[in-house]
């Protein structure tokens, strides 16, 4: 006898097919499907292409620090060195194809950068499309930390010409390397908050002591302007006890 196989009910939502008993645990792939269905790309949703320009979009977006490098014929024994490196620096070392993230900063005010974009509508003069010349790779770190950087400027001295920094984008500057050979140097956020705190918390005690001392400077002032005015009454009064005196005798 024949055992019947199983065969587990398939159904379809956005036109992705899935187990009914995995519905439940793929709820959020289906809402991402439905999200992505809806995009209307220039080039194919899956293709490498977009998936480049999103990947820079992301890149971007999400890291505080993008340095961005000339990668000149490194070996693939360099390029694992200078990478692991770099990683240990905190940051991540991003090889770039240029005309792709050209696309991305030319339409990066844009909600979709892979979108059908008008030529009038492009951001043809963003500051950072000068950098990308030749082979370039992009170094990216999540927050903006001077020490960070320092490290890693020095650490690519070693380099020489192979990874040469030209610039850099800091939270919404665009640096030179002269800025951000500046910017290596200043205190990071955190040493800068505490400077910052211990400033304002000595402000706020000489205003203690200020607002003390015009108080006690105000009742001295008030005390004596009373005084002073009572004085030639008194001056007044004896006076004339002293006429009064006088005309008596």
């Amino acid at each position: 006898m024949l055992r019947s196989r199983f065969i587990p009910k398939r159904v379809s939502r956005n036109g992705f097919f899935a187990l009914t008993d995995t519905i439940g645990v793929s709820n959020r792939f289906y809402a991402l499907a439905s999200e992505q269905v809806s995009r209307k790309t220039v080039k194919p949703l899956d293709s490498r292409k977009t998936f480049l320009v999103d990947t820079y979009k992301h890149l971007m977006e999400n890291s505080s620090v993008v340095l961005f490098a000339h990668y000149n014929n490194l070996s693939k024994t360099e390029d694992h060195h200078f990478r692991f490196k770099i990683k240990q620096t905190g940051g991540t070392l991003t090889k770039v194809r240029n005309n792709l993230f050209e696309v991305y900063l030319k339409n990066s005010h844009l909600p979709d950068p892979c979108g059908f974009v008008k030529r009038k509508e492009q951001n043809r003069s963003h500051p950072l499309l000068p950098l990308l010349k030749g082979p370039t790779a992009a170094i990216t770190y999540e927050d903006a930390n001077p020490q960070q950087v320092a490290k890693l400027l020095k650490l690519l001295q070693s380099a020489q010409d192979k990874l040469l920094v030209i610039g850099a984008k800091v939270e919404n500057q665009v640096l030179n390397v002269e800025k951000l050979n500046d910017f290596k140097s200043l205190p990071t956020k955190l040493e800068m908050q505490s400077q910052l705190a211990a400033v304002l918390q000595m402000l706020s005690g000489l205003g203690l002591v200020r607002t003390l001392e015009s108080g006690s400077n105000a009742l001295y002032l008030t005390l004596k302007s009373h005084h002073d005015n009572q004085k030639p009454k008194e001056d007044a009064e004896n006076s004339s006890a002293d006429d009064k005196s006088v005309e008596s005798k």
